[in-house]
């Protein structure tokens, strides 16, 4: 104490002697936080001063941050009317310097001082340093706006988006170390909890509040954080420990002349002690209570009614004068008198308008943010959804992989093991054995290629073609006669679909290979992706033998071809002649995703 005492003179004796540098003024603006408000009492000459210092050099930067350091001291002290006259002054100057990041934090500020006084007016300007805030991304501002915004909510006992805030903003102050904003919304968040009636979870913030406050020598800080265990403990109905709490926290109050501290923990003394049935000690400090909340009201009181006998008296004496000297001006003072009314009743039909207009667009600006906040959380839900599905999706693949996929290489194993342990004479039989090991093989592609389209949110073109080579390189070793040839488009390689789509596609061209493997006798099958402007085609043509379309009955491959196609909002085209067959699948063009 004595040292900033020290350095407050020093600083003053510099203003006072001429020292009027823009490094003097911005040393003394730059006081830390718990300094300015342990000594709001003593700063508030410190701070005029400094201001009427920046004006003489006009640093208008200067001016304004002494404005809100005004503000602050004022607030801490119960002058609520110096408080906005003080802050709406700086916000003015932080418009015409475009110092958008204090703009903010003084909108904010605003807001927060307002909280008990008018609810809207303080959740308007709130709102108002909020949106200037993240528009221009300033972190340093959003360290408190987020936290105090959330104080607003619990007043309108909104406590999810009060927890809400509270937590956004104590992730941002620990991203950054923020050791003096930390504590507060520790706190805050340990107050909804107290609600929620989580006592062990709020006892835990409140402690690691203190600590991190008595660390940083923060009287003020400590003093709060005693009524909120006090507050914990009062919850609890343990009525003498919460008694303990306030009573320290109280004597810091006092002795820094945190009057509204006071004032709460006044009044939480007399609750206690009237739960513990005793009056006496619960009038005593109700009356103490009722003394400093008098106190606080008469000082803005006192000063108003002062100010308007000063007006009061002037008006008079120069109501005197002019009649004792211009009794002959009689009718220009009525013509006046007539005037001014007149003028008075424009001016406050201007203001009525003016106030009504404020108010239209204050129920706009309410109405545009709980719609922000209905969409955030219908955002949020659909997020959780798509999670739970993606969670679902991954379980079942798991499960296809680990149980199906294990049963099948059982049964592939178990059947090599029977011709290798016996010596099979029939050759049904061994033909036989041989089938079931080939299906088993092939439901394990099979079952591979579903498991990748159940893992892929999306599949490219790029991922559809990996697996076709695979699948020309298998049909190869099926049958090494036969060429292929695969093409598509460079341009298409990042188009992506869903893992329904990519999956429909794929087994639609596996199907097409395999019929021209089985049944057309061809010498080449070739397959090519193409762009057709708005639409993407697929072709699977051969060379082989061909059948008649007409004629033809159509099994279930094709059918199941052209059910897929359907299923992805495309056409499936099929032409054939004794030159070959080709299938034609027509897609819809998803966008590129890069």
């Amino acid at each position: 104490m004595k040292r900033l005492a020290a350095i407050l003179l020093f600083l003053s004796c510099c203003l006072s002697a001429g020292a009027q540098t823009k490094a003097a003024i911005d040393s003394i603006n730059n006081i830390p936080f718990e300094k300015r408000i342990q000594k709001a009492v003593a700063l508030t000459p410190v701070f005029l001063k400094n201001a009427r210092a920046a004006e003489k050099i006009r640093y208008s930067l200067g001016i304004a941050d002494s404005y809100s350091n005004l503000a602050l001291v004022y607030y801490y002290q119960g002058k609520y009317s110096d408080n906005v006259s003080y802050s709406l002054k700086a916000i003015k100057i932080y418009e015409q310097l475009n110092a958008t990041d204090r703009q903010a934090y003084e909108y904010a500020g605003l807001g927060y001082s307002m909280k008990r006084r008018d609810m809207d007016m303080a959740q308007y300007y709130m709102q108002k340093g909020k949106q200037i805030a993240e528009r221009f991304n300033h972190t340093k501002p959003l360290l408190s706006i987020y936290n105090n915004y959330g104080v607003l909510k619990e007043m309108q006992n909104d406590l999810d988006s009060a927890l809400y805030f509270y937590k956004k903003g104590l992730v941002l102050k620990e991203s950054v170390n923020d050791s003096l904003g930390i504590p507060f919304s520790l706190n805050c968040i340990g107050g909804v909890y107290i609600m929620q009636k989580k006592y062990d979870e709020a006892a835990k913030l409140f402690q690691r509040a203190l600590s991190i406050r008595t660390s940083r020598n923060d009287t003020i800080g400590i003093a709060e954080n005693y009524t909120w265990l006090g507050d914990l403990h009062y919850a609890q109905q343990k009525h003498q420990t919460a008694i303990s709490w306030y009573q320290k926290s109280l004597e810091l109050a006092l002795q820094n002349n945190y009057l509204f501290l006071a004032q709460s923990n006044y009044k939480s003394l007399s609750d206690s002690y009237d739960a513990l049935n005793d009056k006496a000690l619960a009038l005593e400090n109700f009356r103490n209570y009722a003394k400093i909340r008098d106190s606080l009201t008469n000082k803005e009181t006192n000063s108003k009614i002062a100010e308007l006998e000063v007006q009061f008296d002037t008006n008079r004496k120069e109501k005197m004068l002019a009649e004792a000297n211009n009794l002959v001006l009689i009718k220009d003072a009525e013509a006046n008198r007539q005037r001014t009314i007149l003028a008075t009743t424009f001016i406050v039909l201007f203001f009525a308008l003016l106030i009504g207009y404020l108010l239209y667009r204050q129920q706009k600006l309410k109405n545009l943010q709980l719609q922000q906040e209905h969409f955030l959380k219908t955002a949020i839900l659909q997020i959780e959804a798509q999670n739970k599905l993606q969670d679902q999706r991954l379980g079942i693949a798991r499960d296809l992989h680990d149980n199906i996929g294990s049963q099948l290489t059982f049964i592939i194993s178990s059947v090599e093991n029977i011709k290798y342990a016996f010596d099979i004479t029939n050759q049904k039989l061994d033909q036989k054995l041989q089938s079931i090991s080939s299906f088993a093989r092939e439901t394990i592609v099979e079952l591979r290629d579903t498991i990748w389209a159940m893992n892929s949110t999306e599949i490219s073109v790029e991922d559809l073609a990996t697996r076709i080579l695979n699948l020309i390189e298998k049909a190869r070793e099926a049958n090494d006669s036969i060429a292929y040839s695969f093409h598509f488009d460079d341009e298409l390689a990042k188009v992506r679909f869903t893992s329904i789509e990519g999956m429909n596609i794929y087994r639609t061209i596996q199907e097409a290979i395999n019929n021209a493997l089985k049944y057309a006798s061809a010498s080449e099958i070739s397959i090519n992706i193409t762009d057709d402007g708005n639409s993407l085609l697929i072709q699977v043509a051969d060379d082989g033998n061909g059948f008649d379309t007409d004629n033809a009955e159509m099994g279930n491959g094709i059918r199941n071809m052209e059910r897929r196609t359907s299923d992805i909002g495309g056409n499936f085209k099929i032409s054939s002649s004794n030159q070959g067959t080709a299938i034609t699948i027509k897609l819809p063009k998803p966008n590129a995703n890069d």
